[in-house]
């Protein structure tokens, strides 16, 4: 059977939203430390699991109930969660993050929410898929914003913030192709780059920025002083989100490059590389002033990890105890490649 042919594009936009994604946390400890470190984490936390969810909902499009039942996005999806739920456990007590050893299913273990959320984002489908795309993405913004003002769904299976982040899914869903190839093609395209100028500007104006905004996994009540105006702040934040997507997405490269095979590993790098930051906290980090050297070194530690984490010898490795775990004898490559 001939596999088919990957987009160099889109896997060169996964690995470098990886990057993105483990050099935010190794940041996180030191954001007090500096003004230029806090606007620039926060700038980066505006678009980058945004971009992330679009390219999931954007490889989504061939989904149908006839493919992709229930029971097989639980094992694709639920199963590796509950197996890293357990693990980041284990590992939490044995780093001495935790006194004791505590296992529960309900509240993801930091990054896991992504799994759930997955899931629940490719269920929503069976209703998504059978209407028109101007109501289906006119409803999941409404989910988004209305989501905030219920104080009895929260981090709990990560409810909120998987209704919060919804829109990016299903704007991926339904984005056609051939749009994705005209962006690609836009010969001022890079001008949207400037969008990353606007966002760490706004974020240097407010100076105060409340992380939930962009985190999307508490109510409103709980993390603004007027909730009633909620709904005001998440559409800001979602502008911000889209304004950011269109920045990155215009500077990733369309063409081959010597890291664009590590695309289809990164949900594998996601899971992994939270052991080395959680490691990394376990020491006391926050009255550590990084400076630009420090800056500079962990902008390359975010690189190397994801480069070794996303690598096929490891993907290859992952793939051989998810098919012993799940008895899956056929797979011949990641089941959370992304596409």
């Amino acid at each position: 059977m001939v596999q088919k042919k990957r987009d160099p594009y889109f896997d060169n936009a996964k690995f470098l939203l990886m990057i993105l994604v483990v050099f935010g946390h190794m940041m996180q400890p030191f954001i007090e430390n500096e003004q230029w470190n806090h606007d620039l984490y926060y700038t980066i936390f505006a678009f980058h699991m945004p971009a992330f969810i679009f390219i999931s909902g954007f490889f989504a499009k061939s989904f149908s109930p006839e493919k992709d039942p229930v029971a097989t996005n639980f094992q694709k999806f639920i199963v590796p969660y509950i197996f890293f739920q357990w693990s980041y456990s284990l590992f939490n007590r044995l780093s001495g993050a935790e006194e004791n050893f505590t296992f529960q299913l309900d509240v993801p273990n930091w990054s896991l929410w992504f799994l759930i959320s997955s899931f629940f984002w490719q269920i929503s489908l069976y209703f998504f898929r059978k209407i028109r795309p101007s109501a289906g993405i006119t409803i999941s913004i409404l989910i988004s914003l209305l989501v905030g003002y219920t104080p009895f769904i929260g981090r709990e299976l990560t409810l909120q913030r998987t209704a919060v982040f919804l829109p990016f899914f299903i704007i991926g869903y339904y984005f056609p192709k051939d749009f994705a190839e005209r962006f690609k093609n836009f010969r001022y395209k890079k001008l949207f780059a400037l969008g990353f100028v606007f966002i760490y500007a706004l974020v240097n104006y407010l100076n105060e920025v409340n992380k939930y905004m962009f985190f999307g996994s508490k109510p409103y009540d709980d993390f603004l002083n007027i909730p009633e105006w909620g709904f005001l702040v998440r559409i800001v934040t979602f502008t911000l989100a889209i304004i950011g997507m269109l920045a990155f997405f215009s500077l990733v490269p369309t063409g081959e490059k010597s890291y664009t095979k590590k695309g289809k590993y990164t949900l594998i790098a996601y899971l992994l590389h939270g052991f080395f930051i959680r490691g990394m906290r376990a020491f006391d980090l926050e009255n550590i002033r990084l400076g630009f050297p420090g800056f500079v070194v962990l902008a390359l530690a975010s690189i190397l990890l994801t480069t070794v984490l996303a690598s096929e010898p490891v993907g290859r490795i992952y793939n051989k105890i998810e098919q012993y775990f799940l008895g899956n004898k056929k797979k011949t490559t990641p089941s959370n490649s992304n596409s």
